[in-house]
């Protein structure tokens, strides 16, 4: 199982930074970074099933939380910092036992609370 694990953070990682070849050859710190950050987020297995992803952002449009105004970009893989905004725990329906969500910058945003990586982020 490990070894799966491995070979599709390889092959994604692989793949992100591969889209950005230029890149790669420019700064391949920047690429390495970026393969480590999908990665990261693949290895761990946190990511919201595909198939409770549109459910999940229709439970959050009907929850009507308000949006908070968040300076730093916020990316799968990112540290969400604490900020004025609030988190609500992910019903555990949705395949995310023990993840939350904020609305910031009208974008919803999925995160694990103790470490606040942030695993999905709707557009």
């Amino acid at each position: 199982m490990l070894g799966r694990i491995l070979a599709a953070t390889l092959v994604i990682g692989g793949a992100m930074t591969t889209s950005g070849a230029a890149l790669a050859q420019q700064d391949p710190v920047a690429a390495a970074v970026a393969g480590a950050i999908v990665g990261a987020a693949i290895a761990t297995g946190a990511v919201v099933p595909y198939e409770h992803r549109e459910p999940l952002r229709e439970y959050v449009v009907r929850e009507n939380r308000p949006s908070y105004r968040y300076e730093d970009e916020v990316v799968v893989g990112s540290e969400l910092r604490p900020g004025p905004y609030e988190s609500y725990p992910v019903p555990e329906r949705y395949g995310v036992p023990e993840h939350h969500y904020a609305v910031v910058n009208n974008r919803i945003v999925v995160f694990h609370p103790q470490t606040r990586r942030v695993i999905h982020v709707y557009d």
